[in-house]
């Protein structure tokens, strides 16, 4: 939800940066922003799409295990239930990556955009938050696939190697403390990133005030004929 809410925020502010644009007095600025609320709509689109996608698998996913554990009796077979889990989790690791993929799309294509909203910091926060989901354990999970399907002398080099081979080495129990700790960590740094990146004092908080204040000042008629926001009414 707040990965959805996010999402929304800055594409508004996205188009009511190029809306600002499309009311300049400069034919080309006017131009440049009506091709960009084209290529707007299309991002908008698939970066709705990814997030949809996202959103769903963790639905699914939750009502699934909340079903399984709330209204089913001792003789329920806990292996499907966890071969389910897996495929869940497989689903979401792949559904996280697109969302992620969606979210530097509209950073990556519209920085410029972002007035007074600081969007650095922002995105990257909600890149790792969206993280904890699925992909980063989906991540350590490949890994430790792939390291099975190495010959002997490969898996001897790659477990010599700093924190990758005690990572791969790790039994279920010490990995599972290893990540919650890991997570544990992330979380404290997004903390401190959301201090400076989510600033009570960004300009764009007062943006529907100033609009408001402008609107309550303008003339309706200006010398030689109407004004040009009366004649956009």
């Amino acid at each position: 939800w707040a990965l959805f809410q996010f999402g929304k925020l800055s594409l508004e502010l996205i188009r009511a940066s190029l809306w600002k644009m499309q009311t300049s007095d400069q034919l080309d600025t006017r131009e440049k922003a009506r091709a960009l609320m084209v290529a707007h709509g299309a991002v908008e689109s698939i970066a709705w799409l990814g997030v949809s996608l996202f959103l769903i698998v963790c639905i699914l996913q939750a009502g699934w295990s909340l079903y399984l554990l709330t209204f089913t009796g001792s003789h329920t077979d806990w292996a499907t239930y966890n071969a389910r889990a897996a495929q869940f989790g497989a689903a979401g690791m792949v559904a996280s990556a697109g969302a992620i993929y969606n979210v530097h799309v509209v950073e990556s294509t519209f920085h410029q955009y972002f007035e007074g909203y600081r969007p650095l910091l922002k995105f990257i926060t909600v890149k790792i938050i969206v993280s904890f989901a699925f992909f980063q354990k989906g991540i350590f999970k490949v890994l430790k696939s792939m390291d099975d399907t190495f010959p002997k002398f490969m898996q001897r080099i790659i477990h010599g190697c700093p924190l990758l081979g005690d990572i791969l080495n790790f039994s279920e129990v010490h990995f599972q403390m290893f990540y919650d700790s890991l997570i544990l960590y992330e979380c404290i740094i997004i903390a401190l990133l959301h201090v400076w990146g989510w600033s009570a004092k960004e300009e764009w908080y007062l943006e529907d005030e100033r609009e408001a204040e402008a609107g309550e000042k303008t003339p309706l008629v200006e010398d030689g004929g109407p004004s040009a926001s009366s004649a956009r009414q």
